[in-house]
């Protein structure tokens, strides 16, 4: 950028984060690549331990076994699903809803007290873009200063070279972390045979794997951050969530202003612009609340280090509520927002805890078959019905069928065919057989209900279905 002095001469200037634009967008459109300055602190060996406990339970969660069955397992062609102990089947997707709206409301509440702390500490983005591809990045391109220099001179071989191996690298981990993501629906021990396989073998596992493969690897190349400033909706709703009361990421700016490159004049702040140099979005804390910022605490031990150095205490940026920072002592931690979404959380989970102890291992039904609701058979009144089960554990069972007519239908004496009364079916699979019942026509006189009964032969489990038996 450029700008007039004095003596109508331009000269260059250099160009600072505002409020009024994206730091990430050029003037002209084009993209700025953000190359964050390195920083050390207590914050960065926090998240440093944060992301290795959540890597390794990333990775290792498909290897876990409960039971002889994955930990962790959503097998969408099955339509059914492990987790932890439990099976799931198609019929209780239901449930998805309860466990979606919890992880909403517990997001929410998380925000409302601390802010981003979801998207600097535990975001997948965050993680392996912070944690591991702009450390790739660094030993093999150098500092951020180094690659900008690099990056704005001629292709030479030591930079052909290193964006060579780097980009190679960055494929090789986008690879292996799309086929992790994958074992969460393939077993982890089919994926190492998918791997091992030709595509052609495979073509729903190879084209899953390979998009997933591009779109990571473009993400974590090129596109970084303008991932959360462009595409993640919770950037933009974060606005709604925090408000006075809520611990972020600010600037003390009574403390600081007015700013100063003098340690001993002025405020504490010496306008070193450490803060924005190692951002990875690029904005400058000191200007407010951004949406762009994520929360990754670089700025707070970026301005410790400074202070440290210039023996001035540290604080200057940190973790405190807007009320503090503008000199208030009163802080509120249960509003009435915060309050509202730990109820509805609450109440998600109770739902949720019921639907889930509801929950049978066995689904049966009992449906008349389509066409006429009954056949006249010289002196008798036919009823015909579809008895369906399904087996929703993780293992083979044997189900016993049992006519159950019950006192009401005691003075009809009806009478109940089918063509099995001991019915095997396979781990989360499932059978239906017809089941006639016969009555008397001079023993009819009105609608009454019947019932049949599904006996589980390893549990002891019975389920009593009920139906009406109808005549002329």
């Amino acid at each position: 950028m450029t700008e007039s002095d004095k003596t109508g001469k331009r000269r260059a200037t250099t160009r600072r984060p505002d409020l009024d634009t994206v730091y990430t967008i050029k003037s002209d459109g084009s993209r700025n690549m953000i190359h964050p300055a390195d920083v050390k602190g207590r914050w960065q060996l926090r998240k440093e331990i944060i992301w290795a406990i959540l890597v390794v339970i990333y990775i290792g969660i498909p290897w876990v076994r409960i039971g002889g069955r994955p930990a962790m397992l959503i097998d969408l062609p099955a339509r059914h699903a492990f987790l932890f102990g439990n099976t799931f089947t198609n019929q209780d997707f239901y449930l998805v809803f309860f466990i979606i709206s919890g992880i909403g409301f517990s997001l929410f509440v998380a925000t409302a007290l601390w802010g981003r702390v979801w998207c600097g500490y535990a975001c997948p983005q965050t993680v392996f873009l912070e944690g591991w591809f702009r450390k790739i990045e660094r030993l093999i391109e150098g500092r951020g200063e180094a690659r900008i220099r690099r990056n704005q001179g001629p292709m030479t071989f030591d930079k052909f070279w290193r964006k060579t191996l780097k980009h190679l690298i960055f494929l090789c981990f986008s690879f292996w972390i799309a086929h992790t993501f994958l074992s969460y629906f393939i077993p982890v021990q089919k994926i190492l045979t998918v791997i091992m396989s030709s595509p052609a073998a495979h073509p729903t596992a190879f084209f899953w794997s390979m998009f997933w493969t591009a779109a990571l690897y473009f993400d974590y190349a090129w596109f970084r951050e303008q991932l959360c400033l462009i595409i993640c909706p919770y950037g933009r709703l974060q606005s709604t969530l925090i408000d006075q009361d809520t611990v972020v990421i600010g600037y003390d700016e009574n403390r600081g202003e007015p700013r100063t490159k003098q340690a001993a004049e002025g405020g504490d702040c010496i306008d070193c612009f450490r803060c924005v140099a190692v951002c990875p979005t690029g904005i400058d804390i000191r200007n407010g609340q951004q949406m762009e910022c994520i929360g990754c605490a670089n700025c707070i031990d970026a301005c410790d280090d400074i202070m440290a150095k210039v023996g001035k205490p540290g604080g200057l940026v940190r973790y405190d509520t807007q009320r503090s920072f503008s000199g208030e002592a009163r802080r509120r931690l249960f509003r009435p927002k915060v309050i509202a979404y730990l109820v509805l959380f609450v109440i998600g989970g109770i739902v949720f805890s019921a639907a889930a102890g509801r929950r049978t291992p066995v689904e049966v039904q009992l449906l008349r078959q389509k066409g006429m609701p009954f056949v006249l058979e010289e002196d008798k009144i036919r009823n015909l019905y579809n008895l369906h089960i399904q087996n929703k554990t993780g293992e083979d069972r044997v189900y016993f069928i049992e006519p159950r007519p019950g006192k009401e239908a005691e003075p009809f004496d009806p009478e109940y065919v089918t063509p099995i009364k001991r019915l095997e079916i396979d781990s989360f699979d499932d059978k239906s057989i017809p089941v006639f019942v016969f009555v008397e026509r001079k023993k009819y006189s009105d609608y009454f209900p019947l019932g049949i009964a599904v006996t589980d032969s390893a549990t002891g489990y019975e389920k009593l279905m009920k139906l009406k038996f109808r005549g002329p």
